[in-house]
Protein backbone atom coordinates (compact mmCIF):
# COMPACT_ATOMS: atom_id res chain seq x y z
CA UNK A 1 0.00 0.00 0.00
CA UNK A 2 1.36 3.32 -0.86
CA UNK A 3 1.70 5.86 2.00
CA UNK A 4 -0.70 8.19 0.15
CA UNK A 5 -3.44 6.65 2.02
CA UNK A 6 -1.85 6.03 4.93
CA UNK A 7 -1.62 10.30 5.30
CA UNK A 8 -5.23 10.52 4.10
CA UNK A 9 -6.70 7.94 6.48
CA UNK A 10 -4.76 9.35 9.08
CA UNK A 11 -6.77 12.89 8.75
CA UNK A 12 -9.72 10.75 8.51
CA UNK A 13 -9.03 9.27 12.30
CA UNK A 14 -8.35 12.35 13.12
CA UNK A 15 -11.36 14.15 12.18
CA UNK A 16 -13.71 10.91 13.64
CA UNK A 17 -12.45 8.49 16.21
CA UNK A 18 -12.97 10.76 18.68
CA UNK A 19 -16.78 9.80 18.54
CA UNK A 20 -15.76 5.90 18.30
CA UNK A 21 -15.49 4.20 22.39
CA UNK A 22 -12.59 2.65 22.75
CA UNK A 23 -7.81 -20.33 -13.86
CA UNK A 24 -6.47 -17.55 -16.18
CA UNK A 25 -7.12 -16.52 -19.49
CA UNK A 26 -5.45 -15.06 -22.32
CA UNK A 27 -6.36 -11.70 -22.24
CA UNK A 28 -6.33 -9.23 -19.47
CA UNK A 29 -9.16 -9.40 -16.44
CA UNK A 30 -11.30 -5.80 -16.59
CA UNK A 31 -10.43 -4.17 -13.14
CA UNK A 32 -13.90 -2.69 -13.05
CA UNK A 33 -14.65 -6.04 -11.95
CA UNK A 34 -13.50 -5.44 -8.89
CA UNK A 35 -16.16 -3.12 -7.59
CA UNK A 36 -18.59 -4.66 -9.46
CA UNK A 37 -22.50 -5.87 -7.90
CA UNK A 38 -21.04 -9.59 -8.25
CA UNK A 39 -18.07 -9.17 -6.13
CA UNK A 40 -19.97 -7.30 -3.85
CA UNK A 41 -21.94 -10.54 -2.88
CA UNK A 42 -21.36 -11.65 0.34
CA UNK A 43 -19.23 -8.95 1.42
CA UNK A 44 -16.91 -9.78 -1.36
CA UNK A 45 -14.96 -7.01 -3.76
CA UNK A 46 -13.53 -3.63 -3.45
CA UNK A 47 -15.66 -0.52 -2.11
CA UNK A 48 -14.81 2.44 -3.74
CA UNK A 49 -14.68 6.18 -2.58
CA UNK A 50 -16.03 9.58 -3.91
CA UNK A 51 -13.99 12.18 -5.99
CA UNK A 52 -14.23 13.85 -3.13
CA UNK A 53 -13.67 11.67 0.48
CA UNK A 54 -15.75 11.67 3.43
CA UNK A 55 -14.65 11.27 6.69
CA UNK A 56 -15.00 7.64 6.86
CA UNK A 57 -13.56 7.21 2.96
CA UNK A 58 -10.11 5.86 3.52
CA UNK A 59 -11.44 3.52 5.95
CA UNK A 60 -13.78 1.63 3.28
CA UNK A 61 -10.43 1.51 1.58
CA UNK A 62 -8.91 -0.64 3.99
CA UNK A 63 -12.50 -2.99 3.83
CA UNK A 64 -10.68 -5.03 3.32
CA UNK A 65 -7.27 -3.96 1.83
CA UNK A 66 -7.27 -7.25 -0.28
CA UNK A 67 -10.22 -8.67 -1.94
CA UNK A 68 -9.92 -12.41 -3.77
CA UNK A 69 -10.47 -11.76 -7.79
CA UNK A 70 -12.26 -14.90 -7.94
CA UNK A 71 -14.39 -16.53 -4.87
CA UNK A 72 -15.14 -19.42 -7.30
CA UNK A 73 -18.01 -21.68 -5.02
CA UNK A 74 -16.14 -20.29 -1.93
CA UNK A 75 -17.16 -17.40 0.59
CA UNK A 76 -15.69 -14.63 0.57
CA UNK A 77 -12.72 -13.98 1.56
CA UNK A 78 -11.83 -17.31 1.00
CA UNK A 79 -10.53 -18.29 -2.71
CA UNK A 80 -7.95 -20.88 -4.42
CA UNK A 81 -4.90 -20.07 -5.10
CA UNK A 82 -3.38 -19.37 -8.64
CA UNK A 83 0.15 -20.59 -10.55
CA UNK A 84 1.51 -17.40 -12.28
CA UNK A 85 4.97 -18.13 -14.42
CA UNK A 86 7.07 -14.97 -15.61
CA UNK A 87 10.19 -13.52 -15.47
CA UNK A 88 11.00 -10.53 -12.73
CA UNK A 89 11.72 -6.82 -14.11
CA UNK A 90 12.13 -5.34 -10.66
CA UNK A 91 12.72 -6.76 -6.59
CA UNK A 92 12.75 -3.90 -3.99
CA UNK A 93 11.01 -3.28 -0.87
CA UNK A 94 8.19 -0.05 -0.30
CA UNK A 95 10.51 2.73 0.45
CA UNK A 96 7.99 4.77 2.03
CA UNK A 97 6.45 1.85 4.06
CA UNK A 98 3.31 0.19 4.58
CA UNK A 99 0.03 0.88 5.85
CA UNK A 100 0.99 -0.42 9.67
CA UNK A 101 -2.46 -1.46 11.05
CA UNK A 102 -2.44 -4.51 8.86
CA UNK A 103 1.10 -5.72 8.51
CA UNK A 104 3.48 -7.09 11.10
CA UNK A 105 6.27 -5.60 8.86
CA UNK A 106 7.06 -3.97 5.44
CA UNK A 107 6.68 -5.57 2.35
CA UNK A 108 8.93 -7.24 -0.42
CA UNK A 109 7.82 -6.21 -3.37
CA UNK A 110 8.24 -8.08 -7.08
CA UNK A 111 7.39 -7.07 -10.24
CA UNK A 112 7.22 -9.39 -12.92
CA UNK A 113 6.29 -9.62 -16.37
CA UNK A 114 4.27 -12.34 -17.01
CA UNK A 115 4.16 -15.56 -19.21
CA UNK A 116 2.07 -14.68 -22.47
CA UNK A 117 -0.64 -17.88 -20.97
CA UNK A 118 -0.67 -16.07 -18.10
CA UNK A 119 -1.56 -12.81 -19.19
CA UNK A 120 -5.38 -13.27 -17.70
CA UNK A 121 -4.13 -12.56 -14.33
CA UNK A 122 -3.39 -9.41 -15.10
CA UNK A 123 -5.49 -6.63 -14.57
CA UNK A 124 -6.57 -3.96 -17.01
CA UNK A 125 -5.17 -1.64 -14.13
CA UNK A 126 -2.08 -3.04 -14.13
CA UNK A 127 -1.44 -2.01 -17.91
CA UNK A 128 -3.21 1.85 -17.43
CA UNK A 129 -0.45 4.25 -19.05
CA UNK A 130 -0.62 6.39 -15.82
CA UNK A 131 1.24 3.82 -13.89
CA UNK A 132 4.58 4.43 -15.19
CA UNK A 133 7.52 2.05 -15.00
CA UNK A 134 5.13 -0.27 -13.45
CA UNK A 135 2.83 -0.47 -15.97
CA UNK A 136 2.47 -3.68 -17.28
CA UNK A 137 3.70 -5.96 -14.48
CA UNK A 138 2.38 -7.92 -11.54
CA UNK A 139 3.18 -7.53 -8.25
CA UNK A 140 3.75 -10.13 -5.76
CA UNK A 141 3.89 -8.86 -2.24
CA UNK A 142 5.22 -10.77 0.65
CA UNK A 143 6.34 -9.67 4.38
CA UNK A 144 9.55 -9.07 4.86
CA UNK A 145 9.57 -10.59 8.03
CA UNK A 146 7.67 -14.01 6.44
CA UNK A 147 10.39 -14.06 3.65
CA UNK A 148 13.94 -15.06 4.51
CA UNK A 149 16.43 -13.57 1.94
CA UNK A 150 18.13 -16.44 0.21
CA UNK A 151 14.54 -16.66 -1.92
CA UNK A 152 14.12 -12.90 -2.76
CA UNK A 153 14.40 -12.47 -6.81
CA UNK A 154 16.70 -10.47 -8.49
CA UNK A 155 15.97 -8.64 -11.99
CA UNK A 156 15.55 -10.84 -15.18
CA UNK A 157 15.28 -14.58 -12.55
CA UNK A 158 12.96 -16.61 -13.95
CA UNK A 159 9.76 -17.03 -11.13
CA UNK A 160 7.19 -19.34 -9.77
CA UNK A 161 4.49 -18.22 -7.77
CA UNK A 162 1.17 -20.00 -5.75
CA UNK A 163 -0.98 -17.72 -4.05
CA UNK A 164 -3.73 -15.73 -3.76
CA UNK A 165 -5.09 -13.58 -6.57
CA UNK A 166 -6.62 -10.29 -5.13
CA UNK A 167 -7.20 -6.84 -6.02
CA UNK A 168 -5.64 -4.39 -4.34
CA UNK A 169 -8.45 -2.32 -2.78
CA UNK A 170 -6.75 0.33 -1.60
CA UNK A 171 -6.08 1.85 -5.11
CA UNK A 172 -9.03 2.18 -7.09
CA UNK A 173 -7.21 4.98 -9.62
CA UNK A 174 -10.81 6.26 -11.43
CA UNK A 175 -9.13 7.26 -14.73
CA UNK A 176 -10.91 8.03 -16.65
CA UNK A 177 -13.81 9.34 -13.83
CA UNK A 178 -17.29 8.97 -14.63
CA UNK A 179 -19.96 11.01 -15.75
CA UNK A 180 -24.00 11.93 -13.71
CA UNK A 181 -26.33 10.42 -15.49
CA UNK A 182 -28.49 13.66 -16.36
CA UNK A 183 -25.84 16.41 -15.20
CA UNK A 184 -23.25 14.46 -17.28
CA UNK A 185 -20.94 17.82 -16.96
CA UNK A 186 -20.31 16.58 -13.18
CA UNK A 187 -17.00 14.11 -12.91
CA UNK A 188 -18.06 11.28 -10.35
CA UNK A 189 -16.30 8.32 -8.76
CA UNK A 190 -19.51 6.73 -7.44
CA UNK A 191 -23.21 7.28 -7.15
CA UNK A 192 -22.65 9.69 -4.08
CA UNK A 193 -20.77 12.71 -6.55
CA UNK A 194 -23.77 13.19 -8.16
CA UNK A 195 -25.84 14.30 -5.13
CA UNK A 196 -25.50 17.16 -2.08
CA UNK A 197 -23.38 18.84 -1.13
CA UNK A 198 -20.92 17.33 -3.89
CA UNK A 199 -23.01 18.15 -6.54
CA UNK A 200 -25.83 20.55 -5.83
CA UNK A 201 -27.35 21.07 -8.98
CA UNK A 202 -27.84 17.20 -10.05
CA UNK A 203 -31.09 16.16 -9.43
CA UNK A 204 -32.29 13.48 -7.48
CA UNK A 205 -31.61 9.96 -8.29
CA UNK A 206 -28.74 10.73 -10.43
CA UNK A 207 -26.01 7.78 -10.73
CA UNK A 208 -22.49 7.79 -11.93
CA UNK A 209 -21.62 6.13 -15.21
CA UNK A 210 -18.93 5.29 -17.20
CA UNK A 211 -16.19 5.36 -14.60
CA UNK A 212 -13.60 2.89 -15.50
CA UNK A 213 -11.58 1.58 -12.35
CA UNK A 214 -7.73 0.31 -12.28
CA UNK A 215 -7.33 -1.81 -9.81
CA UNK A 216 -4.31 -3.69 -9.80
CA UNK A 217 -4.45 -7.18 -9.56
CA UNK A 218 -1.79 -8.89 -7.48
CA UNK A 219 -0.14 -12.10 -6.11
CA UNK A 220 -0.29 -10.93 -2.33
CA UNK A 221 0.94 -13.06 -0.36
CA UNK A 222 1.74 -15.95 -1.96
CA UNK A 223 2.35 -19.01 -0.24
CA UNK A 224 5.28 -21.04 -2.19
CA UNK A 225 7.67 -19.14 -4.67
CA UNK A 226 10.38 -21.00 -7.07
CA UNK A 227 12.80 -18.46 -8.51
CA UNK A 228 15.22 -19.40 -10.99
CA UNK A 229 18.82 -17.77 -11.64
CA UNK A 230 21.07 -18.67 -14.42
CA UNK A 231 24.92 -18.10 -13.72
CA UNK A 232 27.77 -20.08 -12.32
CA UNK A 233 27.09 -22.22 -9.00
CA UNK A 234 29.10 -24.46 -6.88
CA UNK A 235 27.67 -27.25 -5.14
CA UNK A 236 26.61 -25.97 -1.64
CA UNK A 237 23.87 -24.24 -0.19
CA UNK A 238 25.96 -20.97 1.62
CA UNK A 239 29.00 -21.29 -0.86
CA UNK A 240 27.96 -19.35 -3.71
CA UNK A 241 31.40 -19.18 -5.16
CA UNK A 242 31.26 -19.67 -8.89
CA UNK A 243 31.07 -23.22 -10.64
CA UNK A 244 30.27 -24.63 -13.79
CA UNK A 245 27.57 -23.10 -15.75
CA UNK A 246 24.17 -23.57 -13.55
CA UNK A 247 20.44 -22.86 -12.44
CA UNK A 248 20.02 -22.19 -9.47
CA UNK A 249 16.51 -22.39 -7.96
CA UNK A 250 15.25 -20.94 -4.43
CA UNK A 251 12.45 -22.17 -3.06
CA UNK A 252 10.45 -20.96 -0.10
CA UNK A 253 7.08 -22.01 0.42
CA UNK A 254 4.77 -20.90 4.29
CA UNK A 255 1.01 -20.71 5.24
CA UNK A 256 1.92 -17.27 6.83
CA UNK A 257 1.40 -14.26 4.68
CA UNK A 258 1.15 -11.80 7.37
CA UNK A 259 -1.61 -9.42 7.34
CA UNK A 260 -3.15 -9.53 3.47
CA UNK A 261 -2.87 -13.46 4.30
CA UNK A 262 -4.73 -13.46 7.49
CA UNK A 263 -8.86 -13.70 7.48
CA UNK A 264 -9.28 -11.37 9.95
CA UNK A 265 -8.10 -8.30 7.75
CA UNK A 266 -9.63 -9.88 4.82
CA UNK A 267 -13.34 -9.87 5.89
CA UNK A 268 -15.43 -7.28 4.98
CA UNK A 269 -17.56 -5.01 7.73
CA UNK A 270 -20.56 -3.55 6.70
CA UNK A 271 -19.58 -0.66 8.59
CA UNK A 272 -16.06 0.21 7.97
CA UNK A 273 -15.87 2.22 11.49
CA UNK A 274 -15.71 -0.96 13.39
CA UNK A 275 -11.89 -1.39 12.38
CA UNK A 276 -11.27 1.48 14.53
CA UNK A 277 -12.05 -1.21 17.40
CA UNK A 278 -10.91 -4.32 15.34
CA UNK A 279 -8.19 -6.32 17.15
CA UNK A 280 -6.35 -9.25 14.94
CA UNK A 281 -2.87 -9.17 16.49
CA UNK A 282 -1.10 -11.37 17.17
CA UNK A 283 -2.72 -13.19 13.72
CA UNK A 284 -4.23 -16.63 14.32
CA UNK A 285 -6.41 -16.84 11.27
CA UNK A 286 -4.18 -17.83 7.78
CA UNK A 287 -5.88 -19.04 4.78
CA UNK A 288 -3.21 -20.60 2.72
CA UNK A 289 -3.24 -24.12 3.01
CA UNK A 290 0.00 -25.24 1.91
CA UNK A 291 -0.81 -29.05 2.23
CA UNK A 292 -4.06 -29.05 -0.50
CA UNK A 293 -1.10 -29.84 -2.88
CA UNK A 294 2.02 -30.67 -3.96
CA UNK A 295 4.01 -27.51 -4.92
CA UNK A 296 5.30 -27.83 -9.07
CA UNK A 297 7.74 -25.91 -10.83
CA UNK A 298 10.00 -26.42 -13.94
CA UNK A 299 13.56 -25.48 -13.82
CA UNK A 300 15.23 -24.00 -17.64
CA UNK A 301 18.54 -25.96 -18.14
CA UNK A 302 21.34 -24.12 -19.76
CA UNK A 303 21.78 -24.48 -23.14
CA UNK A 304 22.87 -28.09 -23.86
CA UNK A 305 26.57 -28.41 -24.61
CA UNK A 306 27.04 -29.69 -28.20
CA UNK A 307 27.51 -33.55 -28.55
CA UNK A 308 26.41 -33.93 -24.61
CA UNK A 309 24.43 -37.37 -23.95
CA UNK A 310 24.40 -37.52 -20.32
CA UNK A 311 21.63 -36.13 -18.43
CA UNK A 312 22.45 -33.27 -16.51
CA UNK A 313 23.28 -33.48 -12.49
CA UNK A 314 20.59 -32.17 -10.22
CA UNK A 315 21.21 -31.38 -6.24
CA UNK A 316 18.77 -30.54 -3.63
CA UNK A 317 20.05 -28.56 -0.56
CA UNK A 318 17.50 -28.22 2.47
CA UNK A 319 16.76 -25.16 4.25
CA UNK A 320 14.02 -25.54 5.69
CA UNK A 321 14.14 -24.04 9.24
CA UNK A 322 15.67 -25.98 12.19
CA UNK A 323 12.78 -28.89 13.94
CA UNK A 324 10.41 -28.61 10.95
CA UNK A 325 9.58 -31.57 9.08
CA UNK A 326 11.70 -31.69 5.58
CA UNK A 327 9.84 -32.63 2.84
CA UNK A 328 11.35 -34.94 -0.29
CA UNK A 329 11.89 -33.07 -3.65
CA UNK A 330 11.85 -34.69 -7.10
CA UNK A 331 13.25 -33.96 -9.87
CA UNK A 332 12.63 -35.46 -13.51
CA UNK A 333 14.72 -34.27 -16.39
CA UNK A 334 12.22 -33.57 -19.31
CA UNK A 335 14.24 -33.53 -22.99
CA UNK A 336 13.16 -31.12 -25.57
CA UNK A 337 14.39 -28.03 -27.45
CA UNK A 338 15.42 -26.54 -24.32
CA UNK A 339 15.78 -29.07 -22.23
CA UNK A 340 13.93 -28.43 -18.68
CA UNK A 341 13.97 -30.40 -14.96
CA UNK A 342 10.45 -30.81 -13.82
CA UNK A 343 10.91 -30.36 -9.72
CA UNK A 344 8.40 -31.51 -6.80
CA UNK A 345 8.15 -30.40 -3.63
CA UNK A 346 6.00 -33.39 -1.76
CA UNK A 347 3.83 -30.73 0.55
CA UNK A 348 1.05 -33.66 1.32
CA UNK A 349 2.92 -36.49 2.52
CA UNK A 350 3.35 -36.52 6.78
CA UNK A 351 7.45 -36.48 7.46
CA UNK A 352 7.76 -38.85 10.59
CA UNK A 353 3.93 -38.62 11.24
CA UNK A 354 3.62 -34.43 10.98
CA UNK A 355 2.91 -32.57 7.36
CA UNK A 356 5.44 -29.77 6.42
CA UNK A 357 4.79 -26.38 7.01
CA UNK A 358 7.61 -23.89 6.18
CA UNK A 359 10.37 -25.13 3.71
CA UNK A 360 13.09 -24.21 2.45
CA UNK A 361 15.26 -25.74 -0.70
CA UNK A 362 18.03 -24.71 -3.09
CA UNK A 363 18.12 -26.84 -6.54
CA UNK A 364 20.98 -26.82 -8.27
CA UNK A 365 20.82 -28.31 -11.82
CA UNK A 366 23.94 -27.73 -14.85
CA UNK A 367 25.08 -30.11 -17.56
CA UNK A 368 27.82 -32.12 -16.57
CA UNK A 369 31.38 -31.33 -18.07
CA UNK A 370 29.74 -28.17 -19.36
CA UNK A 371 32.79 -26.23 -21.30
CA UNK A 372 31.50 -23.02 -20.91
CA UNK A 373 33.85 -19.80 -20.03
CA UNK A 374 32.64 -18.72 -16.43
CA UNK A 375 34.33 -15.39 -14.97
CA UNK A 376 34.44 -15.67 -10.96
CA UNK A 377 33.98 -12.72 -9.25
CA UNK A 378 33.48 -11.41 -5.91
CA UNK A 379 32.35 -8.20 -4.63
CA UNK A 380 32.82 -6.92 -0.86
CA UNK A 381 30.83 -4.29 0.37
CA UNK A 382 33.27 -2.02 2.71
CA UNK A 383 31.18 0.62 4.08
CA UNK A 384 28.18 2.76 4.17
CA UNK A 385 28.56 6.61 4.13
CA UNK A 386 26.00 8.27 5.34
CA UNK A 387 25.34 11.64 3.48
CA UNK A 388 22.22 13.06 5.30
CA UNK A 389 20.50 10.90 7.44
CA UNK A 390 16.85 12.30 6.41
CA UNK A 391 16.06 13.19 9.24
CA UNK A 392 14.03 15.90 10.69
CA UNK A 393 14.92 18.77 12.73
CA UNK A 394 12.05 18.85 15.15
CA UNK A 395 10.62 14.97 15.17
CA UNK A 396 6.99 14.54 14.38
CA UNK A 397 6.18 13.87 17.62
CA UNK A 398 7.60 15.28 20.78
CA UNK A 399 9.06 12.03 22.86
CA UNK A 400 6.61 11.03 25.85
CA UNK A 401 6.55 8.41 28.14
CA UNK A 402 3.67 5.94 29.13
CA UNK A 403 2.83 2.41 30.16
CA UNK A 404 2.16 -0.24 28.44
CA UNK A 405 -1.51 -1.05 29.61
CA UNK A 406 -2.25 1.95 32.03
CA UNK A 407 -1.73 4.06 29.24
CA UNK A 408 -2.94 7.47 30.22
CA UNK A 409 0.09 7.33 32.97
CA UNK A 410 3.27 9.00 32.57
CA UNK A 411 6.18 6.43 33.96
CA UNK A 412 8.98 9.28 33.54
CA UNK A 413 7.22 10.04 36.41
CA UNK A 414 5.58 7.23 38.21
CA UNK A 415 6.58 3.78 37.58
CA UNK A 416 4.22 1.45 35.72
CA UNK A 417 2.03 -1.27 37.60
CA UNK A 418 3.66 -4.52 38.11
CA UNK A 419 3.60 -6.43 35.23
CA UNK A 420 3.46 -3.22 32.71
CA UNK A 421 6.13 -1.75 30.59
CA UNK A 422 7.57 1.64 30.11
CA UNK A 423 6.86 2.78 26.79
CA UNK A 424 8.38 5.71 24.72
CA UNK A 425 6.40 7.01 22.03
CA UNK A 426 7.67 9.56 19.34
CA UNK A 427 10.74 11.23 19.33
CA UNK A 428 13.63 10.89 17.18
CA UNK A 429 13.42 8.14 15.00
CA UNK A 430 17.03 6.47 14.48
CA UNK A 431 17.70 3.91 12.05
CA UNK A 432 18.07 3.03 8.57
CA UNK A 433 17.28 -0.25 6.60
CA UNK A 434 19.49 -1.12 3.27
CA UNK A 435 19.10 -4.42 1.26
CA UNK A 436 22.21 -4.61 -1.15
CA UNK A 437 22.18 -7.81 -3.84
CA UNK A 438 24.30 -8.89 -6.61
CA UNK A 439 22.47 -11.26 -8.91
CA UNK A 440 19.68 -12.07 -6.72
CA UNK A 441 21.79 -12.74 -3.69
CA UNK A 442 20.82 -10.38 -1.10
CA UNK A 443 21.75 -9.33 2.60
CA UNK A 444 21.02 -6.84 4.85
CA UNK A 445 23.65 -4.20 5.75
CA UNK A 446 23.87 -4.57 9.65
CA UNK A 447 24.42 -2.02 12.23
CA UNK A 448 22.34 0.81 10.97
CA UNK A 449 19.67 1.07 13.83
CA UNK A 450 21.32 4.22 15.16
CA UNK A 451 21.45 6.21 12.19
CA UNK A 452 20.62 9.38 12.95
CA UNK A 453 23.58 11.60 12.01
CA UNK A 454 26.11 11.67 8.69
CA UNK A 455 29.51 9.23 8.81
CA UNK A 456 29.94 5.74 7.75
CA UNK A 457 29.12 2.59 8.94
CA UNK A 458 32.18 -0.07 8.22
CA UNK A 459 30.73 -3.57 6.54
CA UNK A 460 31.83 -6.62 5.60
CA UNK A 461 29.40 -8.16 2.95
CA UNK A 462 30.80 -10.60 0.40
CA UNK A 463 29.07 -11.66 -2.77
CA UNK A 464 30.99 -14.53 -4.59
CA UNK A 465 29.15 -14.94 -8.15
CA UNK A 466 30.27 -16.33 -11.57
CA UNK A 467 29.27 -14.34 -14.56
CA UNK A 468 29.14 -16.63 -18.09
CA UNK A 469 29.84 -15.01 -21.65
CA UNK A 470 27.85 -12.16 -22.37
CA UNK A 471 26.39 -12.11 -18.87
CA UNK A 472 26.30 -9.22 -16.45
CA UNK A 473 27.08 -8.04 -12.80
CA UNK A 474 23.98 -6.67 -11.68
CA UNK A 475 24.42 -4.34 -8.08
CA UNK A 476 21.51 -2.91 -6.39
CA UNK A 477 20.37 -1.92 -3.71
CA UNK A 478 16.38 -1.11 -1.65
CA UNK A 479 16.42 0.44 1.50
CA UNK A 480 15.19 4.00 3.67
CA UNK A 481 15.45 5.58 6.32
CA UNK A 482 13.07 5.11 9.03
CA UNK A 483 10.06 7.99 10.34
CA UNK A 484 7.56 7.43 12.94
CA UNK A 485 5.28 4.97 11.38
CA UNK A 486 7.54 2.39 10.65
CA UNK A 487 9.55 2.77 13.88
CA UNK A 488 6.36 2.67 15.97
CA UNK A 489 3.11 0.94 14.04
CA UNK A 490 3.71 -1.97 12.64
CA UNK A 491 1.72 -4.94 14.09
CA UNK A 492 -0.53 -3.03 16.08
CA UNK A 493 -3.85 -2.39 15.33
CA UNK A 494 -5.56 0.94 14.45
CA UNK A 495 -7.74 0.58 17.97
CA UNK A 496 -4.11 0.28 20.00
CA UNK A 497 -2.55 3.27 18.14
CA UNK A 498 -5.53 5.26 18.68
CA UNK A 499 -4.87 4.29 22.77
CA UNK A 500 -1.49 4.91 22.75
CA UNK A 501 -1.38 7.97 20.94
CA UNK A 502 -4.61 9.58 20.44
CA UNK A 503 -6.01 10.93 17.98
CA UNK A 504 -3.77 14.05 16.73
CA UNK A 505 -0.31 12.48 17.74
CA UNK A 506 -1.73 8.99 15.75
CA UNK A 507 -2.57 10.87 12.99
CA UNK A 508 0.98 12.40 12.85
CA UNK A 509 3.10 9.23 13.57
CA UNK A 510 0.57 7.67 10.72
CA UNK A 511 1.80 10.49 8.30
CA UNK A 512 5.44 10.38 8.98
CA UNK A 513 6.95 7.69 6.41
CA UNK A 514 10.22 6.56 6.35
CA UNK A 515 11.97 8.59 3.64
CA UNK A 516 13.56 7.73 0.52
CA UNK A 517 17.13 7.25 0.45
CA UNK A 518 17.95 6.94 -3.16
CA UNK A 519 18.25 4.41 -6.17
CA UNK A 520 21.29 2.56 -6.65
CA UNK A 521 21.35 0.09 -9.47
CA UNK A 522 24.44 -0.38 -11.65
CA UNK A 523 25.10 -3.24 -14.07
CA UNK A 524 28.81 -4.25 -15.21
CA UNK A 525 29.37 -6.16 -18.65
CA UNK A 526 32.74 -8.12 -19.45
CA UNK A 527 34.86 -9.06 -19.65
CA UNK A 528 36.11 -7.83 -16.39
CA UNK A 529 32.70 -6.98 -15.20
CA UNK A 530 34.42 -3.67 -13.51
CA UNK A 531 37.43 -5.67 -12.04
CA UNK A 532 39.49 -4.50 -14.05
CA UNK A 533 41.11 -7.69 -14.72
CA UNK A 534 42.33 -8.11 -10.85
CA UNK A 535 40.60 -5.58 -8.19
CA UNK A 536 38.93 -2.25 -8.27
CA UNK A 537 37.68 -0.28 -5.49
CA UNK A 538 35.03 1.96 -5.97
CA UNK A 539 32.55 4.89 -3.86
CA UNK A 540 29.31 5.35 -5.81
CA UNK A 541 26.09 7.51 -4.27
CA UNK A 542 22.64 6.78 -4.74
CA UNK A 543 20.86 8.51 -7.20
CA UNK A 544 17.36 10.35 -6.45
CA UNK A 545 15.56 10.32 -3.30
CA UNK A 546 14.53 12.54 -0.83
CA UNK A 547 16.90 15.34 1.34
CA UNK A 548 18.76 18.21 0.32
CA UNK A 549 20.13 21.24 1.92
CA UNK A 550 19.03 24.53 2.78
CA UNK A 551 18.60 27.16 -0.08
CA UNK A 552 20.07 29.99 2.63
CA UNK A 553 21.60 28.00 5.42
CA UNK A 554 23.63 26.23 2.93
CA UNK A 555 25.71 24.13 5.71
CA UNK A 556 21.93 22.85 7.16
CA UNK A 557 20.98 19.06 6.00
CA UNK A 558 17.18 18.92 5.43
CA UNK A 559 14.28 16.94 4.66
CA UNK A 560 11.11 19.56 4.45
CA UNK A 561 11.07 23.08 4.39
CA UNK A 562 10.65 23.31 8.49
CA UNK A 563 14.41 21.84 8.37
CA UNK A 564 15.68 25.08 7.70
CA UNK A 565 16.14 28.22 9.97
CA UNK A 566 16.52 30.82 7.84
CA UNK A 567 13.27 31.84 7.65
CA UNK A 568 10.11 31.12 4.86
CA UNK A 569 12.81 32.34 2.12
CA UNK A 570 14.96 29.37 3.54
CA UNK A 571 13.60 26.31 1.59
CA UNK A 572 14.62 22.53 1.21
CA UNK A 573 16.73 22.32 -1.72
CA UNK A 574 16.29 18.52 -2.58
CA UNK A 575 19.32 17.03 -4.29
CA UNK A 576 19.08 13.80 -3.47
CA UNK A 577 21.53 10.86 -2.98
CA UNK A 578 21.95 11.02 1.09
CA UNK A 579 24.68 7.84 0.58
CA UNK A 580 27.87 6.64 -0.83
CA UNK A 581 28.23 3.02 -1.08
CA UNK A 582 31.85 2.01 -0.69
CA UNK A 583 32.69 -1.65 -2.11
CA UNK A 584 35.12 -3.23 -4.53
CA UNK A 585 35.05 -5.83 -7.02
CA UNK A 586 37.91 -8.27 -7.76
CA UNK A 587 38.55 -11.49 -9.28
CA UNK A 588 40.00 -13.96 -7.11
Amino acid sequence: MQMLRSRTLAFALGLVAGAIPTGAKATFIDSNLAASATAHLNGGGCYPTPLVPGLLDMLTLIDPEWAAVDVDSHLPPLSDPVTIHGTVALAKVNEAGDFPGDHVTDDENTFITVDAADMGLVGTGNVHPMEGVEAGTLEVEWEIGKYPLFAWPGTGDRLTGVGRWIWDCGHPNPNPAGSCSTTISQPCAIDSDCASPTCETCVGGETCVGVTWNYHSEMHPPQALAVTRTGGYSYSKLNRRAGRLSTRTDVWISPDGGGAGDQCFLTHRPNPVALLRLECFPLSQPLANVNASDFAFDITLPPKPAGQTRPPRVQVFDQTPAGLPKPAVTTTWIPGVVDTIHAVVNMTTPVDGTLPSMVGKTIIARWINDPTPITPLRVRVTGIEILNPLKAVTPALPARQRCSVTTSQDCSVTPCPVGETCLTLGGPTPGWQVWFEVNGHWQQLPGLSRVQTPGTIPQNLIYTVGIPAGGTLHLHASGKSLACLEAQLYGQSIARDLTLYGLTDGATCLTDASKDIGRFDISLSGPDFGSGGSSMAYVTPSVGGDGGTCSITTTQLCVTDADCPGGPSDTCVVTGGSYKLHYTISKP
